[in-house]
C-alpha cells in the first residue's frame, strides 16, 4: 500500500540485518508499521506484532487480514467527500475500517485524508485501483500478524523482543496523528525498551550520540506528484 514515508524501497537492505540478530522464540514487534512493507516480510515463523496510533488503519489492516471482508473496488470523488466528512466529524456513520479503506486508497501520495482525492484518471493513470491492487498483494503475507492500535508507548510485547520503530521523522511533515511528536521522550523510551532486554531498531535521518548507525543509504523521496528531494535513511540501534 502506498504510504508516506513507505520502508517498501529499502526493506531488501534493512530487515536482514535486523533478522540476522533474532532466533525462533523471538518476537518482531513493529511499532509504527504503516503501510506493513516491513513487517509483511518477517517471515511467518516469527511471532509478529504491528501497532500504531491511527486507528482507521489499524481498523482497516485488521478487518482485511482477519474477515472475508469486501470493500469498494472504486472510490469516486462524491463518496470519498462523503467518507472524509464524516471523519473530519467524527460522527460514526461510517465504520473505522472503511474510513481507513478510503482515506489510505485514494488519497495523494498515501497521506490520508490530508492528501486529497488521487482519482481514478489523473493523468492517464488510475492511482486508486493501482493501490487497492498493490494492497490486495500484501495480505496472504499479513495472514497471522497480531494488530495492536495505541501510543509506541503502550505496546504489548513478549520479554525480550525485536523493536522496530519507524517514528515521525524530525523536522518533516508527517500525518495528523502524529503532529506534535514528543521526539525526546521517544528516545528515552527506546533506551528504556533496551535496558529491558529488547533489541531495538529505529528508522531515522538523524539520533542522538548514543544511537549507533548500522546502515544508510540516500534516496529520492516524493514531496507530491511532480517535486522531489533527496535524502539519507538510516538504521540505528543501541
Amino acid at each position: 500500500m502506498k504510504y508516506q514515508g513507505s520502508k517498501s524501497r529499502i526493506v531488501g537492505e534493512i530487515l536482514p540485518i535486523m533478522l540476522n540478530k533474532m532466533h525462533l522464540g523471538m518476537a518482531f514487534v513493529d511499532g509504527f508499521c504503516g503501510g506493513c512493507s516491513v513487517i509483511q516480510n518477517v517471515p511467518p515463523e516469527y511471532k509478529r506484532i504491528a501497532n500504531d496510533n491511527n486507528r482507521y488503519l489499524i481498523a482497516m489492516w485488521s478487518k482485511l487480514t482477519t474477515t472475508n471482508w469486501q470493500p469498494p473496488t472504486r472510490i469516486e470523488k462524491p463518496f470519498y467527500d462523503k467518507v472524509r466528512e464524516s471523519w473530519h466529524k467524527n460522527d460514526g456513520k461510517y465504520e473505522d475500517a472503511l474510513i481507513g479503506f478510503v482515506g489510505f486508497q485514494a488519497s495523494r501520495n498515501g497521506r490520508f485524508f490530508d492528501g486529497g482525492y488521487s482519482g481514478h484518471n489523473a493523468k492517464g493513470r488510475d492511482y486508486i485501483s493501482e493501490n487497492i491492487r498493490n494492497t490486495n498483494k500484501q495480505l496472504p503475507f499479513l495472514t497471522g500478524v497480531e494488530w495492536q492500535c495505541g501510543s509506541y508507548e503502550s505496546i504489548t510485547m513478549p520479554k525480550a523482543s525485536l523493536v522496530y520503530y519507524d517514528p515521525p521523522y524530525k523536522g518533516t511533515y508527517g500525518y495528523s496523528t502524529s503532529k506534535n511528536f514528543d521526539h525526546d521522550r521517544f528516545y528515552d523510551w527506546a533506551r528504556q525498551m533496551k535496558r529491558d532486554g529488547h533489541l531495538v531498531y529505529i528508522s531515522e535521518y538523524s539520533m542522538p550520540g548514543d544511537f549507533s548507525c548500522v546502515w544508510q543509504k540516500q534516496i529520492t523521496n516524493s514531496v507530491n506528484l511532480t517535486k522531489t528531494y533527496q535524502a539519507t535513511e538510516r538504521l540505528w540501534t543501541l
